[in-house]
């Protein structure tokens, strides 16, 4: 085989290698793990994905038994509510993820959209989410809030939960965090208001 010839096959080879890449990335922006800017929310910070296989994760709405086809089997906690290995837990609506839970176990094994784990200070997870809109009653609970109508973030003390219900109470999603007394975080919680206000 000549010099020309092996150079076009190598070039083929490539080119087909870097197409394949380009498609398989553009129609699967969900299953790869993004940069998002600080103090900017949308819908797919309501997820979480395994660390080694970022294209398994489970997201706020997922049907349980798709939660369930990265999570595994869980065993039942409250009502609705399952715990699975790794350290997750998932609270279900109507058989719906509307509460997911990150505990210490899942350290390593498990992370949100944005790269938060437990283990994490807090100042790296405010490096994530941004320190204009975190809600911190004290030092150690800090919390984010968005309104999925408004499509915004908005100031923590300004959500009034406990006045809210139905559809105003879903309409509000939070990113919950819960810090040991060297300021780790030991709990990393995505969910709606509904289920922050009556664990429903």
């Amino acid at each position: 085989m000549g010099f020309k010839k092996i150079y076009i096959l190598l070039t083929s080879t490539l080119l087909l290698f870097v197409l394949a890449g380009c498609s398989s990335s553009s129609g699967a922006s969900n299953s790869k793990v993004v940069k998002m800017e600080p103090d900017t929310f949308s819908e797919q910070d309501m997820a979480i994905y395994k660390v080694d296989n970022s294209k398994e994760r489970v997201r706020y709405g997922m049907q349980r038994k798709d939660a369930e086809k990265v999570l595994g089997t869980g065993s039942v906690g409250i009502t609705n509510s399952y715990t699975y290995e790794s350290g997750v837990s998932v609270l279900y609506r109507d058989d719906k993820a509307v509460a997911i839970t990150l505990k210490r176990e899942s350290q390593g094994i498990y992370r949100t959209t944005r790269g938060a784990e437990t283990g994490m200070t807090k100042a790296k997870i405010k490096e994530l989410y941004g320190e204009k809109y975190a809600f911190e009653s004290n030092e150690k609970y800090m919390e984010y809030y968005y309104d999925t109508e408004a499509k915004q973030l908005v100031e923590g003390s300004a959500i009034k939960l406990n006045s809210l219900s139905g559809e105003e109470l879903r309409a509000k999603q939070l990113v919950s965090t819960a810090y040991d007394a060297e300021g780790n975080a030991m709990l990393i919680i995505l969910l709606d208001g509904q289920a922050a206000n009556t664990f429903k």
